[in-house]
């Protein structure tokens, strides 16, 4: 059976604390700095869940891999501990999946040889979407697993929380057996999810304030040694006493990172001279343009300092090997599908000449008028495509990225090639009823995604959606160069100056839910 759940004395205990000692070595010469990660563990060990929130880099998902560890460690039988990784999308579960692999590889040097960690994370499969976790199941709302038939997992570690709609969580949380434990993480100050309302962000209102009681600042300390001073302790509500928020960056620096944190901040004047100071070239670039010729051009070439644009995909479209087998074919569809994922246009709106219809036309038809693209038909070789429903009879799920290409047998039809984890897998285009052209997409549809170069443009006109999150989310897109492209020069401010207005229930649900749990 099923294992019971850590319980607080077995935490406590020597054994347990010089685990977590080996997993958090103390920061060189005493400095009081408090480690965010650690408090991270420690909050996920007291309860069934917890929220991990922190902007990029922060370091979520390898403080989720420690906390693998050290449930590993602390388990009585930690081969039958069943782990789960989850998120909503299939790019940001690969992405999971990498990065606690990697993290978990990283980690039995400092362990020694007390726990086979390497055979114990072998165990741990692939990322599913949550869709695929649930088991959704074609031309129904309900899915397979449910309150009746819970899911079969100790440790359900969920990456992208901010995109998770309502319905889903209340599904998910519903699945969950009784002695699960489940962590979600990400970025409390991204947009939300389209259908109901800002999930993450309501549950994390006041991660920064900490707002932890007297006794779990007690439980903190005793488990993680970590002293929380007087600014963090308050009467926080149940969630607030599972939530932690992770401040420093570590791999997300430099001029990005400070045009995000001015723009999550709401200030515009900070922002804008970050923006209007950068010299041709660097990182950051600001394109006021009249009309959207100008993205269309940057679409095709980029710009200086981040040259290419979609035409280092096309470069490498032309590659075709000329003696074709099964593997050099794969492996030039996997360098096309990784050479588009290098740069992405991404679109406030839908609609009009500067939402992502528009300008996916646009950018098309100047491609084609390149020669750069030849189009006969809906379907063509090279064409982007983003899949806008899940068909799990198909295996392609809402957001998926692919791209068409000849398959490997001559004159057979056209077929759609996506990333799957290191490999490609690929489905013939007339399986394919619900997608659309991928040139530009919605910031909403990027979530979860990274590009070394991202393009948000922003309309002329105001509107509701164009908020200081979808800015931040954004931004917080690109790797290595960030353009905006505006329609009017005060898009910028305006959108600065509106924030996403909530409402999802969410709060009430998850915080029940811990409230249950702690009794």
């Amino acid at each position: 059976g099923p294992n019971p759940p850590t319980s607080f004395d077995t935490v406590g205990d020597p054994a347990a604390r010089r685990w977590r000692d080996r997993l958090f070595p103390s920061p060189p010469n005493g400095s009081s700095a408090i480690d965010w990660q650690k408090v991270a563990c420690g909050v996920a060990l007291r309860g069934r869940l917890s929220v991990i929130t922190g902007g990029p880099g922060t370091g979520k998902t390898y403080t989720a891999a420690r906390l693998l560890a050290l449930l590993f460690a602390v388990d009585t039988a930690p081969q039958r501990l069943r782990v789960a990784l989850a998120a909503p999308t299939g790019k940001a579960a690969a992405r999971l999946k990498q990065s606690i692999d990697a993290a978990l590889q990283e980690l039995p040097s400092r362990l020694g040889d007390g726990l086979p960690l390497a055979e114990l994370a072998s165990h741990i499969g692939a990322a599913r979407t949550l869709h695929g976790l649930l088991g959704a199941r074609p031309d129904t709302r309900r899915f397979r697993f449910d309150a009746a038939h819970p899911l079969e997992v100790d440790v359900l570690i969920v990456d992208e929380a901010s995109m998770i709609h309502l319905e889903m969580m209340a599904a998910l949380l519903a699945a969950l057996p009784a002695q699960a434990r489940v962590v979600f993480l990400g970025d409390k100050d991204q947009l939300a999810s389209v259908e109901a309302g800002a999930v993450l962000g309501d549950l994390c209102r006041d991660a920064e304030l900490g707002r932890y009681r007297v006794d779990t600042a007690k439980f903190i300390e005793a488990v993680t040694g970590q002293h929380l001073p007087a600014q963090f302790i308050g009467g926080g509500p149940a969630l607030a006493q599972q939530t932690v928020m992770l401040r420093e960056g570590r791999r997300f620096s430099g001029p990005i990172s400070q045009l995000a944190a001015a723009v999550n901040s709401g200030e515009a004047k900070a922002a804008s001279a970050l923006l209007n100071g950068a010299a041709a070239g660097q990182p950051l670039h600001w394109l006021d343009a009249p009309t959207p010729a100008a993205v269309v051009r940057l679409a095709m070439h980029g710009r200086p300092g981040a040259d290419g644009g979609y035409a280092s995909y096309l470069d490498a479209l032309r590659q075709r090997p000329e003696a074709v087998d099964r593997a050099s074919h794969e492996a030039w569809a996997l360098s096309v599908l990784a050479a588009f994922e290098r740069f992405r246009l991404l679109c406030a709106v839908r609609e009009g000449e500067w939402g992502a219809a528009g300008l996916n036309a646009a950018i098309e038809r100047a491609l084609v008028a390149e020669g750069r693209l030849v189009k006969r038909g809906e379907w063509y070789e090279g064409r982007p495509v983003m899949v806008t429903r899940n068909d799990p009879g198909v295996g392609v799920f809402n957001g998926d990225i692919g791209i068409v290409l000849k398959p490997l047998a001559a004159g057979a039809p056209l077929r759609a090639f996506f990333l799957d984890g290191n490999a490609v897998r690929s489905v013939g285009v007339s399986r394919l009823a619900n997608v659309e052209t991928a040139f530009a997409m919605t910031v909403h549809k990027s979530q979860g995604s990274e590009f070394e170069h991202t393009v948000l443009v922003l309309p002329r006109e105001a509107s509701q959606v164009l908020t200081r999150e979808l800015v931040y989310t954004g931004i917080t897109r690109a790797r290595q160069a960030f353009t905006l492209v505006t329609g009017g020069p005060q898009t910028f401010a305006q959108a600065l100056a509106q924030r996403t207005r909530r409402a999802s229930g969410l709060l009430e649900l998850l915080d029940d839910t811990v409230e249950q749990d702690m009794a």
